[in-house]
This record gives C-alpha cells, structure tokens and sequence, in this order.
C-alpha cells in the first residue's frame, strides 16, 4: 500500500472513532438530561432545635431560637415554617415530592400552646370551582355597545324632569 492510501485509511478510521466517541457523549448528556434533578425551598427547623423551646416560651425568644418563620397567622401570632422538595425531571413539570409544615401556635397570654409537624400525607386537595357569570353583552365589541346606547339616552334623567 502506498503511503497516500494508508493516510486515508487512518483518517477513516479516526473520523470512524470520533463519530463513535461523539455519539456515545451525545448519548450520556442526553441520560444527564433526563436525570431528576431536586430543588429545595424553605426551611422547616429539625427536632434538635425545636429541644431548646418549651411550652410557654414568648414569641420572640421562639423566633430568635429558630429563625424568622416563613409565614404566620392570620391573627400575626403563629408561626409557620414550610420546607418543600420538587423533583425535575427532564421537560415535565416539576412535581412536589416532599413537603413539611411544622406549626406554632400561641396561646392567649403569648406563650407557646402548641408545636405540630405535618407532611403531604396530612394534607388534603381542595376542589376549586370554576364559576363563571354570564355577562349581558351580547355584542362583543366595545363600539357595537356604544352605538346601541345612542339611542336609548334619555335627556330627562339628567335634567329631573319626569
């Protein structure tokens, strides 16, 4: 063989294993892709911290022991610390796959009355209805409704005159 035909030999042969090298990179980015990947959101203090509160224990000390709560109660006075995990998995939505709540409320002279945990398995779905009321316009454009109103102006209504 002469040396100009092994030269296009070996360059086969490596434009061969290149395009086998790249399709098999290609083919693991693609398994990466689709990989779940998992997103963390809020915070939820763990049964080591909640050892240091104790029934009676003032509002303030509660958040200066665990951290500002991600939300409170409608009154100001719970607090509420919510932590979610979401999975993602390729192009679909995510979906929540762990949640925790955990609970404190007050009693009335301000101490602490009562600490609860709750996860998804506590929650439940609420059926949102979608009601909608019919409108009385029957033309749909705004100048149709202007046009139709010309005539029905009555003069006297203004004026007080029946």
């Amino acid at each position: 063989m002469g040396q100009a035909q092994m030269g296009r030999a070996t360059g086969r042969e490596t434009t061969g294993t290149g395009m086998r090298r790249a399709a098999a990179l290609l083919g693991l980015a693609a398994l990466a892709a689709c990989a779940p990947t998992k997103r963390y959101h809020g915070y939820a203090p763990s049964d080591e911290v909640l050892s240091s509160i104790s029934l009676g224990d003032s509002r303030d000390r509660v958040i200066e022991q665990v951290g500002p709560p991600t939300a409170t109660g409608a009154t100001g006075t719970d607090l509420y610390y919510v932590r979610s995990v979401f999975a993602h998995q390729g192009f679909f939505a995510p979906e929540e796959v762990r949640r925790e709540v955990l609970a404190i409320s007050f009693a009335a002279g301000g101490g602490v009355a009562n600490i609860e945990r709750f996860d998804l398995s506590d929650g439940r779905i609420v059926p949102l209805s979608r009601r909608v009321t019919d409108d009385s316009v029957e033309s749909g454009t705004f100048l149709r409704q202007l046009a139709g109103a010309a005539g029905n102006f009555d003069a006297s209504s203004i004026i007080g005159e029946e």
